[in-house]
């Protein structure tokens, strides 16, 4: 499963900062995911879709078709 957190933050022109204020989500967390080296629950992943506007489906593939 490929996330694409930092894809859509950097579409929305937030910085990680912004982010993590808007959705409530610790910045190093929001960083670890965004480098793959976590994966988020699914409410975190929803606070994240919530403050980026777009639907939770929106930031995540099951393959890599999404580039």
């Amino acid at each position: 499963m490929k996330v694409y957190v930092e894809k859509v933050r950097l579409e929305k022109g937030l910085s990680l900062s912004e982010l993590s204020r808007k959705s409530g989500v610790a910045k190093s967390h929001i960083s670890n995911i965004e480098c793959g080296l976590k994966y988020p629950t699914l409410p975190t992943l929803c606070k994240i879709a919530n403050a980026l506007g777009v639907p939770a489906s929106e930031l995540f593939s099951c393959d890599d078709e999404r580039s």
